[in-house]
């Protein structure tokens, strides 16, 4: 008769704790990097919604649509938002009428304007210019800023 050996196969309890240990510091890494990964995604998308806003207002000015300036009006407080108005002169008028509310994300504030402070661009009508050269800041962290500068000829970046 002849003596068959059977061998056991299979891991052993040392080799399957290291595999979750790599595995666990792979998971780890990669988490922050999708974090990352998604928040500046985010900050990308409201930046883009921004100057999408600012150009249709800038569109509607340059139109005369209803015979008024058009305008943006970033608000730098408990909640960030900016609105987006018509007016004859300029956002304090009596006249001036609200077309949209825009609330920013929670997790993304404006850092341009200031804190507790507001800023306003008014293109005029049919030439679609400002006064001055505005500035505004987005941010989800302090590594990540986005900077949208709309210049007094009315271009937006």
């Amino acid at each position: 008769m002849s003596k068959i050996k059977c061998q056991a196969s299979g891991f052993s309890l040392l080799e399957v704790l290291i595999v979750i240990a790599i595995l666990s510091v792979l998971a780890v890494a990669g988490a922050g990097f999708y974090r990352s990964f998604i928040k500046s995604a985010e900050i990308g998308l409201v930046a883009k919604n921004i100057i999408s806003d600012l150009k249709d207002a800038r569109a509607k000015s340059m139109a005369g649509e209803n015979g008024l300036k058009w305008g943006v009006h970033f608000i730098n407080g408990n909640e960030d938002y900016y609105e987006i108005f018509s007016t004859p002169a300029d956002y304090s008028s009596a006249s001036t009428t609200i077309d949209e509310t825009d609330y920013l994300p929670g997790a993304i504030y404006f850092t341009s304007p200031a804190n507790l402070s507001s800023s306003t661009v008014i293109f005029g009508k049919i030439n679609g210019t400002t006064t001055a050269t505005t500035t505004i800041g987005i941010s989800s962290s302090e590594e990540e800023v986005k900077t949208i500068t709309i210049t007094p000829i009315g271009t937006i970046y």
